[in-house]
């Protein structure tokens, strides 16, 4: 039973994401507004998890495509991590922080190895 692989139902999770957001949608639109006392609740969760199941169907493998995590190195998973952290609790830090490893990133990049031809 190791050797099994769980089946994961992309269009199942699109389905998924459409209803909660069609969901949020009309709470937040066309909902009256005594339909229940809850409603901003119900309206904002319904939406994240709208949001989150969309992120999860952008991710998933399709026929054409492994999944987006498929070829992620451990060191930029660990680093996305990081950032999202620290943007969550530093921003002031974190902004100049990640504007000097961008441009860092950017000139340290490998360059192709050809090279044009000499002008004379």
């Amino acid at each position: 039973m190791a050797d099994d692989k769980i089946k994961i139902n992309r269009p199942l999770v699109g389905i998924i994401a459409l209803a909660c957001l069609g969901i949020a949608g009309y709470l937040y639109w066309l909902a009256p507004q005594d339909l229940f006392a809850q409603q901003d609740i119900a309206t904002g969760a319904f939406m994240r998890v709208g949001l989150l199941m969309l992120a999860f169907w952008l991710a998933l493998p399709t026929k054409n495509r492994d999944a987006a995590w498929a070829n992620l190195p451990p060191w930029l998973f660990v680093a996305v991590i990081v950032t999202i952290v620290l943007f969550a609790t530093r921003p002031k830090i974190a902004i100049p922080l990640m504007l000097f490893f961008g441009i860092l990133g950017f000139v340290l990049r490998p360059r192709n190895k050809k090279r044009r031809p000499p002008r004379y």
